[in-house]
């Protein structure tokens, strides 16, 4: 009754109800036992934040992020993101890998600018690996740290190319942080 299909991420405390026992409050009231059930279709490459509820009768297209704490009822279309209690439609796939692509630099800095501030110190390059794209040059082995996040989602073919293909934004790690510190 729940079908899951490929390359599904469902993080921490998440639920899948295929059923509802609301159907007590009508049996104390009338005796009667009125059932209550229906599938659930997860599609492939799907996220599915933290403490989300996907309830009977959902189906989550391919391709699909759903944002933390959502609750899922009725149908989501595939190639978008959604969230919220009901779950609703918040930007197509394409719209948030471009906010994404936008919002990198900005991250990465506040997330250096934190580290400086709470540890009095530089943070290490390997705590950076969601953001070596921005700094690692292209023709260098890469260290073991990123190479782990290219063999995530067994991806790795393909992420090598689009990295191989790409230009950082930055010279290297010094230069990164360079200017973080030029831009306080």
């Amino acid at each position: 009754m729940i079908e899951i299909g490929d390359n599904v991420h469902i993080t921490a405390d998440c639920s899948i109800l295929q059923h509802d026992y609301s159907w007590a409050v009508i049996q104390r009231l009338t005796g009667e036992v009125l059932g209550s059930c229906g599938t659930v279709h997860i599609g492939n490459n799907v996220f599915i934040g933290q403490k989300s509820l996907i309830l009977k009768g959902a189906e989550i297209g391919d391709n699909t992020i759903v944002g933390a704490g959502s609750v899922v009822t009725g149908r989501l279309e595939g190639n978008a993101v959604y969230a919220g209690a009901p779950a609703k439609k918040i930007s197509s796939l394409e719209e948030y890998i471009d906010k994404r692509r936008n919002l990198q630099l900005n991250e990465v800095v506040s997330l250096v600018r934190e580290y400086e501030r709470t540890y009095g110190k530089r943070p290490p390059k390997k705590l950076l690996r969601e953001f070596f794209w921005l700094f690692e040059p292209r023709n260098t082995q890469l260290n073991e740290t990123f190479q782990k996040v290219f063999r995530l989602d067994n991806n790795t073919e393909r992420s090598w190319q689009a990295f191989a293909q790409s230009e950082p934004m930055f010279s290297g790690y010094e230069a990164l942080l360079e200017y973080v510190e030029s831009n306080s």
